[in-house]
């Protein structure tokens, strides 16, 4: 065999094995079923304080009060209008779950199970609107005889998402395939909840596995109408708006539009990202709608 044709055989064998090896990486990437299992030495350093609710053996973790910079700092030019302007808020400290509200802890405060995707209770609860959130929440709070658990903030939501990880993209990396159970790797199901890799306060699932409700109603532009100091939007018109709230959403007919964070086992990755912002209409019940609770303090 003359040189020339030893080269090209060289050069073309070479090119199919580089082929092959890229259609592996990409196939892993694309359906990687690994689940975290806490033994593989990926565990983030973690030493804050965990508390335990009684009834329904929630954890929750104390997040730190502190200052970030919320908003799509444009690490990954995934960036969506309604992620700008970028800027700075200030919150006091609190109590956020470790993990979203399961199917087991809500059948621990309501007998019936209202999630599309049963047979493991450790998958988190779904197919909840933002009022069914609130009913669970009140219940809870009826359980302590005063008012301990809330949905978050959008802002708080943000901050423990992020734990001021810059650049992380997402909740602990900037890699959604550790952190989050999205459309690409989910086999078109939520997951356990914990079943992918925490981020350095220790939490799970904020990037991917359901959508979290939190407090706000949705206003395209609250990121320039945003207080300094634990910031919400209440009414979706405004600061001044905001105190009416009681006054006003009985003409929304309850049907207000709420923020929802962290992306969803039906959507793409980028919606997991940490200042990716959505909405739904309040009542609105999806297979791909959950919660996950704070508190202001330990009861």
């Amino acid at each position: 065999m003359k040189i020339q044709e030893i080269l090209i055989v060289t050069i073309f064998g070479a090119m199919i094995i580089a082929a092959m090896l890229v259609g592996q990486k990409s196939n892993e990437r694309f359906f990687p079923f690994r689940e975290w299992t806490g033994k593989d030495g990926l565990m983030p350093e973690f030493s804050g304080t965990i508390w335990v609710e009684p009834e329904t053996g929630m954890e929750f973790v104390w997040v730190q009060a502190g200052c970030f910079e919320m908003g799509c700092i444009d690490w990954g030019r995934q960036c969506n209008p309604n992620e700008y302007p970028v800027h700075k808020v200030c919150l006091d400290g609190f109590w956020i779950g470790r993990y979203p509200v399961t199917q087991k802890q809500w059948l621990r405060i309501f007998k019936e199970n209202p999630s599309f995707f049963q047979g493991n209770t450790d998958h988190p609860v779904e197919n909840v609107s933002w009022h069914d959130a609130g009913k669970y929440i009140d219940e809870l709070n009826g359980l302590e005889g005063r008012e301990v658990f809330r949905l978050l903030t959008e802002a708080e939501w943000e901050y423990a998402c992020r734990n001021n990880e810059r650049p992380m993209n997402y909740s602990g990396s900037m890699d959604p395939e550790e952190v989050a159970w999205h459309r690409g790797n989910s086999g078109s199901s939520t997951r356990p909840v914990g079943s992918r890799m925490p981020n350095k306060l220790g939490l799970f699932d904020m990037s991917g596995n359901v959508f979290e409700w939190v407090r706000d109603v949705y206003d395209e532009e609250a990121y320039g109408r945003h207080n300094l100091h634990n910031p919400v939007a209440d009414t979706g018109l405004g600061a001044a708006y905001d105190r009416y709230l009681p006054i006003i959403e009985p003409y929304m007919g309850g049907d207000s539009l709420r923020v929802v964070r962290g992306g969803s086992w039906r959507h793409p990755s980028t919606a997991a990202r940490c200042s990716s912002r959505y909405s739904q209409v309040a009542s609105t019940r999806q297979n791909y709608l959950g919660f996950r609770i704070a508190a202001d303090h330990n009861p």
